[in-house]
């Protein structure tokens, strides 16, 4: 689980270079230099759909038509949590601690 504050930083930090397309992240994986990417130089640029406005509303659409499903899954026992705030390190061992 992760709380809505936490989506909505890392959906809307994305950023992506025009030229070779390498991602990057404002907070989690920035570039050297803002604006520019580290493998090409390219400029880089935020797609509409990670601008934040555009993010709160696919938040909106989430818990309002897929989240109810977390219901169900748990109800028949289908449905297993982990705790999705930190980084990607602890997350993925906390995934695969979960799946064994």
């Amino acid at each position: 689980m992760v709380s809505e504050g936490e989506l909505l930083k890392r959906l809307s930090g994305r950023w992506i270079c025009r030229s070779c397309q390498a991602p990057y992240h404002a907070v989690d994986s920035p570039p050297k230099v803002e604006g520019k990417c580290d493998r090409c130089g390219g400029e880089l640029y935020q797609r509409a759909d990670d601008n934040v406005e555009t993010v709160k509303k696919r938040l909106e659409v989430y818990f309002a038509e897929t989240s109810p499903l977390i219901d169900y899954y748990d109800r028949v026992g289908k449905l297993v949590k982990v705790n999705g705030e930190g980084g990607v390190e602890g997350v993925s061992q906390r995934i695969l601690t979960a799946l064994k």
